[in-house]
């Protein structure tokens, strides 16, 4: 091999994986830009959190999986169930879950099964939330993270709570605790001590409850909206059962009017509900009529918003089919003319090996008519 084949040989084994590497540079830097737009307006809820997903996720899509993809479609699927398309959201997070397998990503793996897990929550199917929650803290058990298990087990515990497996739903609560009371975590631990409170009220430990709910006062910060009204509603539930009506409805009035300020609606209509129930033994009718019309609005918004939402889902979803159908069609037809074209260029060829087989032939035949025509002269002479 000469001197000028031998450089011309190392620059294309040089140059050429040099220029990929560029090239799959490049398109990590795009890639983690993006992420952290997404992530960016996600925390901080941005109008523009679905756009910005979305355009995460086209880039990811362009080249091999990696896990910029799955926080694409994670993303995807935390804006979807914050706008109550949990079905969209749904598909979004097993694509995640799919991508995630496929890369052997045990953490994002056991991220996405609880995500998936709290969608089946919210739908009211625990059962199904129940198998997706114990599959994710399976996973945490190998990964041996603590404040991810205690997210698991408080998960369990509310599950349980909702389908009056009560002992369960306290022995998870308590394993939460633990966990969230090592690692300091405010947050956590009040958050486990009001499931425990819950559990405890259901099952009348009253005596057990006013001590966990104690503890919880001395624990709450001024910041933490939801679970001061969750400690409102209890408190006022515990009050309402050791007949102290006055204080019980002073709690839920309480919970009621920071979940309006607030404008979480999560445990409005129980709070509500409960003080119908207060003013039908104090044989306040009016009182009863006033809130039970209240009552009734929230419910038909609730519904209507339900019912809303799930049309919304199906309209975008529909959106989605279509553009992926756009997208294919032109696939397809990009494969088609790459096809097409192939099948020319084989054709041409094809057409070259056939003429030059008859010219091959034809020199051939004449050769042989020669030869026989010089052999027959020959033989004359």
């Amino acid at each position: 091999m000469s001197f000028k084949k031998k450089i011309i040989f190392l620059l294309f084994f040089v140059i050429l994986p040099s220029e990929v590497l560029f090239a799959q540079s490049v398109r990590e830097k795009k890639l983690r830009e993006l992420d952290s737009i997404a992530f960016n307006s996600l925390e901080n809820n941005s109008s523009t959190v679905l756009e910005d997903a979305n355009r995460l996720l086209e880039v990811s899509l362009k080249g091999k999986p990696t896990f910029y993809r799955i926080n694409a479609y994670t993303l995807l699927g935390i804006v979807n169930k914050d706008r109550g398309f949990y079905v969209t959201s749904l598909d979004f997070y097993l694509k995640a879950l799919n991508t995630a397998e496929n890369l052997k990503d045990l953490a994002r793996q056991s991220a996405c099964l609880s995500n998936i897990g709290s969608i089946y929550q919210l739908q009211q199917n625990y059962i199904q939330a129940i198998d997706y929650f114990n599959q994710s803290l399976n996973l945490e058990e190998k990964l041996n993270q603590p404040v991810q298990k205690s997210i698991r087990f408080y998960n369990l515990g509310e599950c349980y709570k909702d389908i009056d497996s009560l002992d369960l739903a306290l022995t998870y609560f308590n394993n939460s605790l633990l966990i969230e009371q090592k690692a300091k975590s405010n947050e956590g631990i009040v958050y486990a001590y009001l499931g425990i409170a819950d559990v405890y009220i259901r099952i009348k430990r009253f005596t057990d409850a006013f001590i966990v709910i104690g503890t919880i006062e001395k624990k709450i910060q001024k910041g933490q909206i939801e679970e001061s009204i969750i400690l409102h509603k209890l408190k006022g539930k515990l009050f309402l059962s050791s007949g102290n009506t006055a204080a019980a409805l002073k709690e839920l009035q309480k919970g009621e009017n920071l979940s309006l300020k607030y404008k979480n609606s999560t445990n409005l209509l129980e709070l509500v509900k409960l003080q119908i129930d207060i003013f039908e033994k104090l044989s306040d009718w009016q009182r009863v009529a006033s809130k039970y019309k209240q009552y009734v609005s929230l419910n038909e918004k609730l519904n209507s918003l339900n019912i809303k939402n799930q049309l919304d889902d199906l309209n975008y979803r529909n959106e989605i089919t279509k553009k992926q159908l756009e997208i294919d069609l032109v696939q397809e037809d990009r494969d088609l003319a790459k096809k097409n074209e192939q099948f020319e260029k084989d054709l041409r060829i094809y057409g070259l090996k056939i003429t030059w087989f008859v010219v091959v032939l034809l020199v051939l035949s004449i050769s042989l008519i020669l030869y026989g025509v010089k052999k027959l002269t020959n033989s004359k002479e």
